[in-house]
């Protein structure tokens, strides 16, 4: 398994650890976000998410897609040329 995957994997189960604690009133929404490192108003968010979408909403949306600052492959070769003829 990649490491991102796995580290994604990881958060979601700590998230539904931490939301099942808070659903039994064990944690306010503050001390839930910072056992999760964030504030109180993205647990709210995560947890929204969560809901709406299930483990789904919680998928980090950036992974598998391209990097916009990626350079096209045409660019890369014709540097390539360059530096080889120098």
């Amino acid at each position: 398994m990649r490491r991102a995957a796995w580290l994604q994997d990881r958060r979601m189960q700590k998230f539904r650890d931490v939301l099942s604690r808070w659903n039994g009133g064990d944690l306010s929404m503050m001390e839930a976000g910072e056992l999760l490192g964030m504030s109180e108003r993205q647990f709210r968010r995560y947890r929204d998410r969560y809901e709406e979408a299930g483990d789904a909403g919680l998928l980090d949306r950036r992974l598998g897609k391209l990097s916009t600052r990626r350079v096209p492959a045409e660019a890369i070769e014709e540097m390539l040329e360059l530096y080889r003829h120098r």
